[in-house]
């Protein structure tokens, strides 16, 4: 039969089939790319006691060695399995599936499929370690200094002692950024991050401290006390460290940074308590004038009364038509084709300033407001994406943001079923951006919604990939079209003037995952043409961010947007002309 030869020869995966001895009687290519010449060789004694169950390191037994297995009558699905390298050769990640092969009923040898998956692996191994660790300073990111602070306070209740929690606010940053740009940002982050280590390393206090970048220009350290002295040493050091200019474009930079101190029993019994008053503290010597130390004191509940005073405001904030939405483009990575627009929320108090999305998102959240809020969102981007379509503005797609509480509503997917029918879009137009942070807390609950969300047509996106579990579990078990890289990864790609090959390397292991799940890939935070020139030479399929346009009212985004078409029919044109 030489179509199915044919057909074997050509698979990517690798296909072995043996007898009833256990003894190959053919094998495709892709197989023996993998394992060499396999006609004739008995498959389980030569390469079972090399394989390793899915840690890497554990034994597969004999038992469960692949083939053998489906000769017995037995079957594997989508195992991943590690092949030891031979002596001076490298090892293999494996995904393999074994059948018996069937006969009037009774097995007369077994079938192998596999696949090569170790570029995967180490791509979900590195996203693995960026789950807990922040890539510019090699700090433990907020979910693993979250971890490790309950730790130390189950360890206090238990044995009793006490332990502090400092957060540090670097002062003038975000004028170091407005002035200098994200990458001198980034310097000078990384000079604050060997500062820190020098003056963490002193074996006085040893594995006492853990310090980590929660993001931004904001750090924490915890110290596990024993004679109440450490904090006190701790902050002498950091200030002796501190103290010289760091170097930044040439120049020399002076910093300040405002510290905020809660201890736990004294100050909170919980990881969140223990936190907000630590932030608390830090803000209120942000207020002093920044530059110094303030230990916790109950008095200071001015930001809690602010944010129940916000609260009370976003009561009636809908009914009052104090929100509005604002539109940020999308366009091709190669060629600027604009595609659509991400619809973001904002809240202008009547009377008052406008209110950050991260300072009034959140207090939708836990009140319950975000679900009124959220389905006027959605309607409101809809309509405005066929007022747009009726102008002839094009196919355009619109990506509307879900939060975690939006997605536990049981009325969600007739929410947006609804709101598809009174507005007449193509499912296939809206995008619904989702965070990983209920996915990892309720994977069947997510699959669920989610699934039933895609039936409508809709497309799904995980937003901000890279910054939380990132784990490819849920990106293999879920029913994403969409990932979006995370603007912190995007900052310094076309900047060769950096040492930045472990962050194209990440930036590369994101795209290339995109791809092999066949899913398209949004890099958010391009804001200069060399991360564009980068990103489109490196395979990504859509970008976002200042470049292309900033988030504006339903008018300027429309012009933005025939600007973008403009200009890419221009460019398409001048590409014409020169062909001969």
């Amino acid at each position: 039969m030489p179509i199915l030869r044919l057909v074997l020869d050509n698979m990517a995966e690798g296909v072995c089939v043996a007898g009833p001895d256990g003894r190959i009687i053919t094998a495709n290519p892709a197989a023996e790319a993998v394992f060499g010449p396999l006609t004739g060789a008995a498959f389980d004694t030569l390469f079972g006691p090399r394989l390793r169950l899915a840690d890497g390191t554990t034994p597969c037994p004999p038992a469960s060695w692949p083939m053998g297995r489906a000769i017995r009558g037995g079957a594997m699905e989508r195992e991943s399995l590690y092949l030891a390298p031979p002596p001076g050769g490298s090892g293999v990640w494996l995904r393999v599936n074994a059948r018996p092969l069937m006969e009037n009923g009774f097995s007369v040898g077994g079938v192998l499929v596999f696949r090569d998956i170790t570029q995967v692996k180490a791509a979900e191994d590195r996203m693995a370690w960026l789950a807990h660790f922040d890539p510019l300073t090699g700090f433990p990111n907020r979910v693993q200094f979250h971890q490790a602070l309950e730790r130390a306070m189950a360890t206090v209740r238990r044995s009793g002692g006490g332990l502090s929690l400092l957060l540090l606010d670097f002062d003038g940053f975000k004028e170091v950024n407005d002035q200098f740009g994200h990458a001198a940002g980034d310097e000078l982050l990384a000079g604050i991050a060997r500062r820190l280590r020098e003056a963490l390393s002193d074996a006085v206090l040893g594995p006492m401290v853990t310090a980590a970048r929660l993001g931004g220009d904001e750090f924490a350290i915890l110290v596990e006390e024993r004679d109440g002295g450490e904090v006190t040493d701790l902050l002498d050091r950091m200030a002796r460290v501190t103290a010289d200019p760091f170097p930044l474009g040439g120049v020399r930079h002076r910093v300040s940074v405002s510290i905020g101190i809660a201890r736990h029993p004294d100050h909170g019994n919980g990881v969140e308590e223990l936190m907000r008053m630590a932030d608390l503290a830090m803000y209120r010597a942000k207020e002093q004038g920044g530059g110094t130390v303030c230990r916790y004191d109950p008095a200071m509940m001015a930001a809690t009364v602010e944010r129940a005073r916000l609260r009370s405001l976003l009561a009636g904030a809908l009914e009052r038509g104090e929100f509005h939405l604002v539109y940020q483009p999308l366009t091709e990575a190669a060629g600027g084709r604009p595609v659509g627009v991400e619809a973001l929320l904002r809240w202008n108090p009547a009377g008052g300033a406008p209110v950050p999305p991260s300072t009034f998102i959140p207090l939708c959240e836990d009140s319950g407001l975000i679900l009124p809020i959220g389905r006027w969102v959605l309607e409101t981007a809809c309509r405005q994406l066929r007022r747009w379509q009726e102008e002839g503005h094009g196919e355009l797609e619109f990506a509307v943001n879900l939060s975690p509480r939006q997605l536990r509503d049981p009325a969600l997917v007739d929410n947006v079923r609804g709101v598809l029918a009174a507005t007449g879009i193509e499912p296939s137009r809206l995008v619904l951006e989702v965070t990983e942070g209920l996915l990892i807390e309720d994977m069947a609950f997510s699959r669920q919604v989610l699934t039933r969300l895609k039936e409508l047509g809709v497309r799904l996106a995980l937003d901000d990939f890279g910054t939380g579990y990132s784990s490819l579990s849920y990106l293999n078990n879920l029913p994403f079209d969409i990932l979006k890289m995370d603007g912190s990864f995007t900052r310094n790609l076309g900047d060769a003037g950096r040492e930045n090959a472990s962050g194209q390397a990440v930036a590369r292991a994101i795209i290339g995952l995109a791809r092999s799940l066949s899913m398209t890939l949004v890099a958010e935070g391009v804001e200069t043409p060399e991360q564009l020139a980068w990103l489109a030479a490196n395979g990504c399929t859509l970008i976002q961010g200042y470049l292309l346009g900033r988030p504006e009212a339903p008018q300027a985004a429309a012009a933005t947007l025939d600007r973008l078409a403009a200009e890419h029919a221009r460019r398409q044109k001048e590409r014409g002309d020169f062909v001969i």
